[in-house]
C-alpha cells in the first residue's frame, strides 16, 4: 500500500469511510441534481394537503383514495429541507488529505491531530509499530473499539514486514462491517 495512505496508528486512509471520494462525490452529484431542477420544492409542493387534494380530483379520486394512495406518497417529502441538510452535512465530513499529508486526520474542514499521532511524534517514531506497548496502548482504545483487531493487525503487519504488506479491507475494515 502507498505509504501517505497509511496512519502512524495503523489505520488506512484507502478504507476510510471518511476518504472514499464515491460516497461523498454521489451526495454532491444528488444534492447539485436536486438544486438544479429545484426538485427538493417540487416535492415539498407535493406534500402539500391542498396540492394532494387537487392531485385527487384531477385523478377523480375518492377522498379516502387520495389519503392512502397520494397523502401517504406524499407525506414523506415535507422531510426534504432536513434532507438536504443531511447531504450537506455527508458532504463537509469528507477528508480530503491523508493524516501524513497534512499531520492529522482532516475530516469535516479541519486538520485533527489526535492522541496516538502526538505520542508517536513525541517520541521521534514513524508510527505506533515502533513502539513495544502499541498492543496494550490505551491511546489506541477507541481505534480497537471502531475497528477491531484491524489496527493491532495493521500494525503488526508493518512492524514484521513492511508499510508494503498491508492491504486494504474493503468493506471489511469497520468492526461492525464483519458481524
Amino acid at each position: 500500500m502507498e505509504r501517505k495512505l497509511i496512519c502512524p496508528c495503523g489505520l488506512t486512509c484507502c478504507d476510510c469511510l471518511f476518504y472514499k471520494a464515491e460516497i461523498y462525490d454521489a451526495a454532491k452529484r444528488l444534492r447539485d441534481l436536486i438544486k438544479k431542477d429545484e426538485f427538493d420544492y417540487f416535492l415539498n409542493l407535493l406534500s402539500n394537503k391542498r396540492v394532494g387534494e387537487a392531485l385527487g380530483k384531477h385523478f377523480m379520486l375518492s377522498e379516502n383514495e387520495t389519503r392512502d394512495k397520494l397523502g401517504k406518497s406524499f407525506d414523506i417529502f415535507k422531510q426534504m429541507p432536513e434532507f438536504m441538510n443531511v447531504l450537506n452535512g455527508i458532504i463537509e465530513l469528507q477528508c480530503t488529505d491523508t493524516c501524513q499529508d497534512v499531520g492529522g486526520c482532516s475530516m469535516a474542514g479541519t486538520t485533527k491531530e489526535c492522541i496516538a499521532l502526538k505520542c508517536v511524534k513525541s517520541r521521534g517514531f514513524e508510527g505506533c509499530w515502533k513502539c513495544e506497548e502499541f498492543e496494550n496502548c490505551d491511546k489506541l482504545n477507541l481505534l480497537k473499539t471502531m475497528y477491531g483487531y484491524v489496527i493491532e493487525d495493521n500494525l503488526r503487519i508493518i512492524k514484521e514486514k513492511g508499510v508494503d504488506a498491508v492491504q486494504s479491507r474493503g468493506n471489511q475494515y469497520y468492526a461492525w462491517q464483519r458481524r
